[in-house]
């Protein structure tokens, strides 16, 4: 059998593995990640092949958790952690030995059954108990978003994530969930959405409408990212740095559309979340402006 039938990453033995003699997994072509673990020399170096090599060296019972179970359930973590975070969290139940190899982070955690689930091969935490377990290691902001996500695709309910706070009672992270719980918005549909709504909300701004369609005279305009709707305030998170020019048109028109017919519309890019004070100021004086009499 030839290295390019052999898989990326297998675990080895004295006498061999992944139908290779000791010998050939002993070969030029492999690399020895971590004890008692083969590597493809030519295997694409990336967060998931380190999580197969740590998977393929764990101990029994040890399952993905934190930032990495977020990377596997595809939730939104901040830009500097978009392509993995840089060491695998591997846990292990509390009476079990936990991993110490390079570019895992071991941990021994209290992990019931009903926290532990499977997405394909990788045993990994539930989301809503990677939610949690990522509140300690997240800006309130970015907690926000991933819950957002969480609840926005059907992953875990509110409920589910309520439960998960009071199971977590004193646990570390467990008071930042709690309070990230009551700002978790299902509409929100991206990470951008989520941010710009958490720095107005945080900014003492009326939480708005998520993804609310605008219907004027029985005709339908749009759906915009958040709405108030007493105030005719849009607010749209406008996050592509590149869009072809039919779609930079058809966003142009849907807008002075909604400006035609009596709307006040925010634009907001990644830029302005990084001057929080100067997009509440921005919101804020517009509300108070179109306010009701």
């Amino acid at each position: 059998m030839g290295t390019h039938d052999t898989p990326d990453v297998f675990p080895v033995s004295t006498s061999g593995g992944s139908g290779l003699t000791r010998r050939q997994t002993q070969a030029r072509g492999f690399i020895t990640p971590t004890t008692g673990v083969r590597l493809r020399r030519d295997a694409t170096s990336s967060h998931e092949t380190d999580i197969a090599v740590a998977l393929a060296a764990r101990p029994q019972d040890a399952a993905i958790t934190d930032l990495s179970a977020a990377w596997c359930w595809q939730l939104p973590l901040p830009p500097w952690l978009r392509d993995g975070p840089p060491t695998v969290s591997l846990s292990a139940l509390r009476d079990r030995s936990h991993a110490r190899r390079p570019r895992v982070r071991g941990r021994r955690l209290d992990l019931p059954d009903s926290h532990v689930t499977r997405l394909g091969a990788i045993p990994l935490t539930t989301p809503a108990r990677t939610w949690l377990d990522c509140a300690a290691l997240l800006p309130p902001g970015h907690l926000v978003a991933m819950g957002d996500a969480v609840l926005h695709r059907n992953l875990a309910t509110a409920q589910e994530l309520r439960a998960m706070c009071h199971w977590a009672f004193r646990r570390r992270g467990v008071a930042v969930a709690r309070r990230a719980l009551p700002l978790l918005n299902p509409g929100a549909e991206s990470p951008g959405e989520s941010l710009t709504r958490f720095i107005l909300i945080t900014g003492r701004i009326t939480p708005p409408t998520c993804n609310a369609d605008v219907v004027v005279d029985g005709e339908w305009l749009a759906r915009v990212d958040m709405l108030w709707r007493a105030e005719r305030v849009i607010v749209e998170y406008d996050g592509a740095v590149h869009l072809p020019e039919p779609q930079r048109q058809y966003d142009a028109a849907r807008r002075n559309l909604l400006q035609a017919a009596g709307y006040y519309v925010i634009v907001v890019t990644a830029r302005d979340l990084r001057h929080p004070e100067q997009l509440i100021n921005t919101v804020r004086t517009a509300l108070l402006a179109r306010r009701p009499r």
